[in-house]
């Protein structure tokens, strides 16, 4: 769905460079954090990282029909971790730290993992952030908070990690073939992907749609699932006799006249 990619870029753009782990921002990166076979803790980071995810879904609330689009409470997933590895040494001293003097100890780890939890707070409520701005504007709100931690020292090496799972009620995806009005949350997010040069972009439009020849009652059967027989049901579309010559009505305009 486009919206969990949408609001995974948006997550990812909004933290590179705004907390401890610099740019090493991850999206959906599944070995960031993994169990081995013996159960223990592993991470192929080298130094710390944010990985984000979208996880479980749902809409509950009665749907229009049969309409797919909806996104509902979507689960956001910001994972933040650290390894005993992950230090610097101090000339001077020679002391392995996690930050300037803080020696690299399960109570410095926890230490740095709050701090970036912060951040990450910060970062996506900074009202100067364009990239913050679409993250908010591709929900209607948040519905849940949860944080979590997470610690292992089997492997003989520390691993600490923190999550913050944010469930945000998810604006549905675009209808196929709609236009996409120049003032909407898509059409912003796809200037700024453009700006970025982002990978995604061209994949993203193309699954969007184009608008030209597409008739309004398709889309409006796209929008809320409708079978031919209701649509005809509704007047929304021809009578069975005329669909053949039916005209290709892109919109329909209502004047009052005195």
């Amino acid at each position: 769905m486009l919206g969990r990619i949408a609001l995974r870029i948006a997550t990812v753009e909004a933290l590179k460079g705004k907390t401890l782990v610099d740019k090493n921002v991850l999206d959906s990166e599944i070995g960031a954090l993994d169990v081995a076979a013996d159960g223990s803790l592993r991470s192929d980071q080298e130094k710390p990282w944010i990985a984000v995810y979208t996880d479980a879904a749902k809409v509950e609330e009665r749907l229009d029909l049969r309409a797919l689009h909806r996104s509902g409470a979507t689960a956001l997933t910001i994972e933040v971790g650290i390894t005993g590895a992950m230090t610097v040494t101090d000339p001077e001293t020679g002391a392995c730290e996690v930050l300037p003097g803080l020696c690299a100890t399960d109570r410095a780890l926890e230490f740095y993992l709050d701090c970036v939890g912060r951040q990450i707070v910060t970062a996506l409520s900074d009202p100067l952030n364009p990239w913050s701005e679409i993250w908010r504007d591709l929900s209607s709100g948040i519905v849940k908070i949860e944080r979590k931690r997470t610690s292992d020292e089997t492997s003989g090496t520390r691993i600490a990690a923190h999550q913050l799972v944010v469930t945000v009620d998810l604006l549905p995806d675009p209808v196929f073939g709609e236009p996409v009005a120049p003032t909407s949350i898509w059409a912003r997010l796809f200037a700024r992907m453009a700006a970025a040069d982002h990978p995604y972009l061209s994949t993203m439009q193309s699954l969007v749609g184009i608008p030209d020849g597409i008739r309004m009652h398709e889309a409006q059967r796209r929008r809320f699932g409708m079978t031919l027989e209701e649509a005809r049901a509704l007047f929304d579309i021809a009578v069975q006799p005329a669909e053949a010559t039916e005209p290709d009505v892109q919109s329909v305009a209502v004047e009052r006249t005195e």
